[in-house]
Order: C-alpha cells, then sequence, then structure tokens
C-alpha cells in the first residue's frame, strides 16, 4: 500500500488552493492525495499544497472506505513527522517510508538501554529511551487514540496540538518518545533486511505510474488540472478522475488475466504477472462515444482472438 500526493494547479484558487514552491514555484493550487494498494486508487482527498502530506496519511487510511483493508503503507520522506510512526502502531498499522539515505537515518537509532550497552555494536544509537515517561502517560495516550479512533479529532490537528505544546510538556514528549521508539525498530528492520526498501521503492513506481496516467486524463480538457470554481466541484472532479483511472485499470488487468489464462507457457505467464496494468497506450480519450444500454458484458475473448503468441 502507497502513498502520495500528484499537483494540480488551478486557474481559479478555492479555499483551499495554497502557494507552493514545491509544486508550482510561483503559482498556486491544490494537491490530490491518495492511498494506492498495489494499482489501484481506493482513496483520494484534496489537500492544500502548503499542507504536509504525513499530516493527512493516517486518516486517509483510517477513514478507508473500501473493501481493502491494508496493514503496511509506504511512501516517501513526506509521509515522516515526529508523531506518525507511533500513531499508525496504536491501530495495527505500520508506516513503511523509502529512506533516501539510510546511513543518515542511523543516526536516529534509540536504545531501551544505556549506550555503553552498545559500544561493539556495529550500529550506534544516539541515546536511551525515557521508558518511564511513556508509562507514566499511558491515560494520556488511551485518550488520545480514543479520540484518534472515534474520528472526533483529525490527526492533522493532534500533530499541530501537539507541536503548539511547550518541549517539556509530558503528553508531547511521551507520544514523540514512543515514535522514536518504533521509528528505530523500523530503521534496523531496512538494516536487517536491505528488500525492504527494494520493496519500497517498487511501491512508490506505481503511485508514480498512477500519477502518469491520472494526468494522462487530466490532459483530456486541454491541461493538466482539476476542474470547478468551488472545492466541492474541485473535489468531484479528482473523484472523477479516480474513476477513470480504476476503469481503465479493471479494463487492463481483465485483458492480462484472459491472456494469463489463455498463455502457452510458463515464460508468458511471468511476463504478464510483471505487467503493470496502468497503462493508456491502448486507451482513446478523446472522440465520440455510444454508451448502449442493452446490458452485453464485454466479450474479451472475441477482443483477444486475433492476438498470437
Amino acid at each position: 500500500m502507497s502513498l502520495g500526493g500528484n499537483s494540480s494547479c488551478r486557474p481559479s484558487p478555492t479555499a483551499k488552493a495554497r502557494y507552493s514552491r514545491k509544486y508550482y514555484k510561483k503559482g498556486r493550487g491544490v494537491v490530490a492525495y491518495t492511498l494506492l494498494s498495489n494499482h489501484i486508487p481506493i482513496q483520494s482527498e484534496i489537500i492544500g499544497a502548503h499542507e504536509h502530506e504525513s499530516n493527512f496519511s493516517f486518516d486517509i487510511w483510517y477513514r478507508n472506505t473500501s473493501l481493502i483493508n491494508p496493514i503496511i503503507i509506504t511512501g516517501d520522506m513526506h509521509i515522516i513527522n515526529k508523531a506518525n510512526f507511533a500513531i499508525f502502531n496504536w491501530f495495527g498499522g505500520e508506516i513503511r517510508p523509502r529512506f533516501s539515505n539510510l546511513k543518515k537515518e542511523m543516526k536516529n537509532i534509540f536504545c531501551p538501554k544505556y549506550p555503553s550497552h552498545y559500544k561493539d555494536f556495529l550500529v550506534q544509537p544516539v541515546r536511551q529511551l525515557n521508558r518511564q515517561l511513556i508509562s507514566d502517560e499511558k491515560d494520556n495516550f488511551e485518550r488520545i487514540i480514543a479520540s484518534l479512533g472515534s474520528k472526533e479529532i483529525s490527526q492533522g490537528i493532534l500533530i499541530k496540538k501537539l507541536c503548539s505544546l511547550s518541549p517539556h510538556n509530558k503528553t508531547r514528549a511521551a507520544v514523540f518518545e514512543y515514535n522514536n521508539l518504533i521509528q528505530s525498530i523500523y530503521t534496523l528492520k531496512c538494516i536487517l533486511d536491505p528488500k525492504i526498501l527494494i520493496d519500497d521503492t517498487r511501491s512508490q513506481n506505481r503511485i508514480e505510474s498512477y500519477h502518469s496516467l491520472r494526468a494522462a486524463i487530466s490532459r483530456v480538457s486541454g491541461r493538466k488540472a482539476l476542474l470547478g470554481n468551488t472545492d466541492l466541484e474541485v473535489e468531484i472532479s479528482n473523484q472523477c478522475g479516480r474513476l477513470a483511472a480504476n476503469a481503465i485499470i479493471y479494463y487492463n488487468a481483465a485483458i492480462q488475466s484472459h491472456l494469463y489464462e489463455t498463455a502457452p507457457n510458463k515464460k508468458l505467464r511471468k511476463m504478464l504477472v510483471k505487467a503493470s496494468p496502468v497503462a493508456w497506450q491502448n486507451i482513446n480519450f478523446t472522440g465520440h462515444f455510444s454508451f448502449l444500454s442493452n446490458k452485453k458484458p464485454i466479450n474479451l475473448k472475441n477482443i483477444l482472438a486475433d492476438i498470437k503468441f
């Protein structure tokens, strides 16, 4: 499962549209933040271009309304903040950011015992975790978890409230300390098993492929942008684009499945398994379309009858 944001410039700014050097330099717009399961976009939300993506990663996962319930969520470095590892862990999830510099992350490892205990270890921890602080704040942890679980508060509001507190506030310090613990465990896993970061990269490549497809769909209207003059209209435009993308992905996957079932040898099956359904070279985005109501299903067997292996 992967998370990613795709920018969309807006000539008529809405309430959510903001300036962002990252996406638009001197322009402003919004970002379509998408939750992808393999190749399927199962959830998407519009956020301001100035917002940090990590403040929305838990909400889009926890408030997912599809029948797909992922446990592991990947993303780039923008999925990380001072509390996300802790928040996902509380609800049985696990974030796996694609570290851009694993060697640098090794300097952010904390340990349960005195650092001198690990002097002979290859990876040296920064300092000892304050386990007593985490234990003392158990009741406040439960209140935070209950508020998030009942959706009385969003992740973004929680992060902003925690960051606005004094650095000496015990609840803030305990949440960040628990986050250090979970993040340290993940970093050590990446060191022990390099395949984790390889899988993370593969997952992020899928979200980038989806973004390319969404851009191709958006350009049908003449430019890469979401349509609408209000936040509601922009949200409808985003969801319509996601629906169109899902239809294309489903169509391609159905073709691949049929070819897989009729493939004469294992070599072709292996090739089809690795092929991505996120492609649009075979799709005509413009022209005249007739939508019939005879409810006859598409016969893939007849469509693919002339394909020779």
